[in-house]
């Protein structure tokens, strides 16, 4: 990923558009990038954004998004 504009992989992960990735999109991105996540590694990144925005609503935004990119 580290050769694509964050951005333009967070509109590519979420596919409804609504300016959030979830669970289950973020899963499906990444599976058709032909890598797997485990439910823990979900667990871990999604527990991580909540973190860090304090609003545990469980979808990463796409400022959570570019924090966790320069990480």
């Amino acid at each position: 990923m580290a050769d694509l504009d964050p951005t333009a992989t967070f509109k590519e992960f979420d596919r409804d558009g609504d300016g959030y990735i979830t669970r289950e999109e973020f899963a499906a991105a990444l599976n058709a990038r032909g890598e797997e996540v485990t439910t823990a590694e979900l667990d871990s990144i999604f527990k991580a954004a909540d973190e860090r925005d304090g609003d545990v609503d469980g979808k990463i935004s796409l400022a959570e998004f570019l924090v966790a990119w320069d990480k």
